[in-house]
């Protein structure tokens, strides 16, 4: 059976939000190349793996028929969602000096990521089990998520917004989107979400503006922990160099 549905329709068709978004890190790309890593196609890799799974579940239901163990189906969710996450990092860097996008040490950065990307894909988790959300719900879940990022922690899309090219403010918000559900949502496309649920029988589905709340809460959660305990304690155990 098809996934005919599996992208919603209207504003909220998930095709739209990443056909903005991949237009958003074109530009991006393009203005930015004295900056990027080695390592930068590896963004585009990512978005291939969503664009091929969604089009390989309308067609033919491909994570019906990858065959996965629903006692196993958490662990490899979570770890997909990491080692996802993992990937995006090494295509960031913070002045071009070294690779990921929290230190400008490369091993300092991806240590002080796991106390932000296990988090995501712990919670990430319990959120899709506890509501039974669906891959749709789960890539803007991953939006609101985005948005403690891009209005208060970096304000790169704040700023946008209140400057003169405000009108670039969707395709920031599609970017920030879709950068987060290529390992939030895009696990989903390859692990079917029911053996993800805490019980077999669906739940009504809710708006886009609740996932938007839901996710920035506790993304919001997550980077005060970060900020305030994780960052400190690992930065100290490890005598790891700040910025």
């Amino acid at each position: 059976m098809k996934d005919d549905n599996i992208c919603g329709k209207g504003i909220w068709n998930v095709k739209i939000w990443i056909v903005l978004g991949l237009a958003f890190s074109l530009l991006s790309q393009l203005t930015n190349l004295s900056t990027r890593t080695p390592y930068w196609l590896l963004e585009f890799i990512i978005y291939a793996l969503m664009l091929f799974g969604l089009w390989a579940n309308s067609k033919f239901s491909l994570r019906k028929r990858i065959c996965i163990p629903k006692s196993a189906a958490p662990v490899v969710y979570i770890f997909l969602v990491w080692g996802l996450g993992m990937l995006y990092e090494m295509t960031l860097t913070v002045d071009g000096t070294g690779i990921g996008g929290v230190n400008r040490n490369t091993l300092a950065s991806f240590v002080l990521a796991q106390g932000d990307y296990l988090l995501i894909a712990i919670f990430s988790f319990w959120i899709i089990r506890k509501l039974h959300l669906s891959f749709r719900e789960a890539f803007f879940l991953a939006g609101g998520k985005s948005l403690t990022e891009g209005l208060v922690f970096t304000g790169v899309l704040l700023k946008t917004i209140i400057s003169p090219s405000f009108f670039l403010s969707p395709l920031v918000l599609s970017y920030y989107t879709l950068v987060y559900a290529s390992f939030i949502a895009l696990p989903l496309l390859y692990v079917d979400e029911e053996l993800l649920w805490k019980n077999a029988k669906p739940k009504p589905k809710r708006s886009i503006i609740l996932m938007w709340i839901i996710g920035f809460v506790v993304a919001l959660a997550i980077r005060m922990f970060w900020g305030l305990v994780y960052a400190p304690v690992v930065t100290r155990l490890f005598n790891l160099p700040s910025n």
